[in-house]
C-alpha cells in the first residue's frame, strides 16, 4: 500500500502520527508468541521493527518485494497463509510498548468510558486508517471506576484519531490472538 501510495502513512515516515505516548512495535521474533518465527515466509529472519517511536513515524513493515519497490531493508513481514499463496506484508505480533501506569490509575483518570478487555474480530480501511472492531468482554467505566459488563460493543473509528488520542498507557502489556486476513489468513 506503501509503494501505490494509497496507505494513510504513505509519505509520513518521520512526521507525527500519533500521541507522545505511542510507542509501536511489530516483532515476529518474541519466542511462543502466535505471529512469531525464526524467518518469515520468504525466508527472511524475523526481527523486532519500530514502527512509531513517541508518536513519530520511524518504520513501515516489508517484504522481499515492497523492501526493493521503496529500497528500504527487509522487515521479515513476507507473510502467506501457504505454499499456495504468494507473501503478503503483514503484521506479525504487533503491539503498543508497555507505558508507566497501573490499569488502575487509568480507570482513575475515566470519567466515563469503556473498557475493551478482549476483542473478537475486526476490520480496517488501509487507505482511510478507518476501522471496526467487535468487542467479545467490555466494561463500563463510570466515574473512575469499571462497573458493570457490556454486551455486543463494536468500536468503529478512525485508527489515526485514536492513535493521536492516547494519552495514558498501560503497563500491563499483554498478547491476545488474532488474525491478518487479505483473503489469506495468517494467524498474529
Amino acid at each position: 500500500a506503501i509503494y501505490a501510495k494509497t496507505s494513510f502513512y504513505y509519505g509520513k515516515l518521520g512526521q507525527r502520527v500519533a500521541s507522545d505516548h505511542v510507542d509501536l512495535v511489530d516483532d515476529g521474533s518474541i519466542p511462543g508468541l502466535r505471529g512469531s518465527s525464526n524467518i518469515d515466509d520468504e525466508g527472511t529472519p524475523t526481527q523486532s521493527n519500530v514502527l512509531i517511536e513517541k508518536g513519530v513515524l520511524k518504520g513501515y513493515m516489508h517484504s522481499i518485494l515492497s523492501a526493493r519497490q521503496l529500497g528500504e531493508k527487509t522487515t521479515g513481514n513476507g507473510r502467506r497463509d501457504s505454499y499456495k499463496h504468494y507473501p503478503l506484508v503483514r503484521m506479525t505480533n504487533t503491539y503498543i510498548m508497555n507505558g508507566k501506569l497501573e490499569p488502575e490509575e487509568i480507570f482513575k483518570e475515566t470519567e466515563r468510558g469503556l473498557y475493551a478487555k478482549e476483542f473478537w474480530g475486526g476490520v480496517v480501511d488501509t487507505a482511510s486508517g478507518n476501522f471496526t472492531f467487535s468487542v467479545r468482554e467490555a466494561y463500563l467505566i463510570e466515574k473512575g471506576k469499571v462497573t458493570r459488563p457490556v454486551r455486543g460493543a463494536t468500536l468503529i473509528g478512525s485508527g489515526p484519531e485514536a492513535l493521536r488520542s492516547i494519552d495514558l498507557v498501560g503497563n500491563n502489556l499483554s498478547y491476545g490472538t488474532g488474525t491478518c486476513g487479505k483473503g489469506q489468513w495468517v494467524p498474529v
